[in-house]
């Protein structure tokens, strides 16, 4: 009489005196799997590809010719998968995605949230803009400029609702919040603060370090020339 693949492998592992768990140890197969090889249990197996690793597995771990016991197991079990429609064990699931249809309704749809989304992204922009410190930038001078003038240009430009403020003296500013001022410099370093204040009394503020150098002016010295001196004493001299 035949043996089956199960009592194949259960008298191979007796032989080699280990326990289910023992092998278990070894190879990492989960006993109920080594169990359902032993008794010709392939309902608790996902698939064909989840059966024969595992086989292929247990054989070899128990010194069997592998190639008679998958032949074996081709000729008798492998028809009892041929009706499962997934083979779910070291294989891909691809879902179907249903087909978009672009209609009326989804375009407007569309455009409804696009348009929620930009009116919701002015808000929040205009209520950063609001509570916000405003915005301040200067065009000239530079931080740390040296200068040979006394009088130095100041440009920049804030926010429309904003004040600016030059060394604690409100100045006037354009229609686009753009501003220019002239300050008298003296001698040596000059510290300006230049600072913009919204309608909720929140600043900005940049100093800049201006250091004034006057320009020397050369005076030309007059200097007697040779022979003048002795001409002039000559004609004093009497006869």
């Amino acid at each position: 009489m035949t043996k089956s693949i199960g009592e194949i492998l259960k008298r191979a592992r007796e032989k080699k005196r280990m326990s289910v768990e023992d092998v278990y140890k070894q190879i990492k197969i989960h006993p109920s799997y080594l169990k359902a090889l032993e008794t010709d249990n392939y309902t608790v197996f996902s698939g064909k590809v989840h059966s024969k690793g595992f086989l292929k597995l247990y054989s070899d771990f128990l010194g069997l010719n592998v190639l008679e016991v998958m032949a074996l197991w081709r000729r008798e079990y492998e028809h009892e998968f041929e009706d499962k429609k997934e083979e779910r064990f070291f294989q891909k699931k691809y879902i179907e995605t249903p087909n978009f249809i672009i209609t009326p309704t989804a375009i407007l749809i569309t455009f409804v949230f696009v348009a929620v989304m930009a009116f919701f992204g002015y808000l929040y922009y205009q209520y950063k803009n609001f509570t916000g410190a405003p915005a301040l930038n200067i065009y000239y001078p530079a931080d740390n400029l040296v200068t040979e003038t006394s009088i130095l240009d100041i440009t920049g430009k804030t926010d429309l609702d904003s004040e600016v403020y030059i060394n604690n003296q409100k100045i006037i500013l354009g229609p686009d919040g753009s501003f220019a001022e002239s300050v008298k410099l003296k001698e040596g370093l000059n510290t300006i603060s230049i600072r913009s204040v919204n309608k909720l009394a929140k600043s900005t503020e940049y100093v800049r370090t201006i250091i004034f150098r006057p320009e020397e002016i050369e005076i030309p010295v007059l200097k007697e020339v040779a022979g003048e001196s002795t001409q002039s004493t000559g004609s004093e001299e009497l006869p």
